[in-house]
């Protein structure tokens, strides 16, 4: 088992504060305050949801590297819980402006009249499809 694999095992909030926060800029206040972006009156309990994910594979060929490949999949998902209704927002970036455009997006989804979707894929560019 790796160091980092132990420490994840027996602090998961340290391992998501500096694996995660930390190197977006980000601190459980600023976590906090988006969170409060999200939460107020109509919306009765709200979500953050943050992902990252590394992966990185190589092949060898007597000894020899002859191919090798790398993934990062990483994201913030917001959802918002309003009575029956739940409004939820994403995107793949985790930075500050994402997650407030997130959490205001997950939020207006939630206390809207109807239903609909809003996915953030960058925080530049959210679409909303409404059903």
């Amino acid at each position: 088992m790796t160091e980092l694999t132990s420490q994840a095992l027996t602090d998961p909030l340290r391992t998501a504060r500096e694996g995660i926060l930390a190197p977006a800029g980000l601190d459980v206040g600023r976590v906090e305050q988006a969170l409060g972006l999200v939460l107020g009156s109509a919306v009765d309990s709200a979500d953050l949801y943050f992902q990252l994910s590394r992966e990185e594979s190589w092949g060898l060929e007597d000894g020899i590297v002859k191919e090798g490949s790398a993934s990062i999949e990483q994201g913030v998902g917001v959802r918002a819980l309003a009575g029956e209704k739940t409004g939820f927002a994403y995107s793949d970036e985790i930075m500050m402006p994402a997650l407030e455009e997130a959490a205001r997006a997950a939020r207006a989804i939630a206390v809207r009249q109807g239903s609909g979707t809003v996915s953030c894929r960058s925080w530049r560019a959210c679409t909303r499809s409404m059903s």
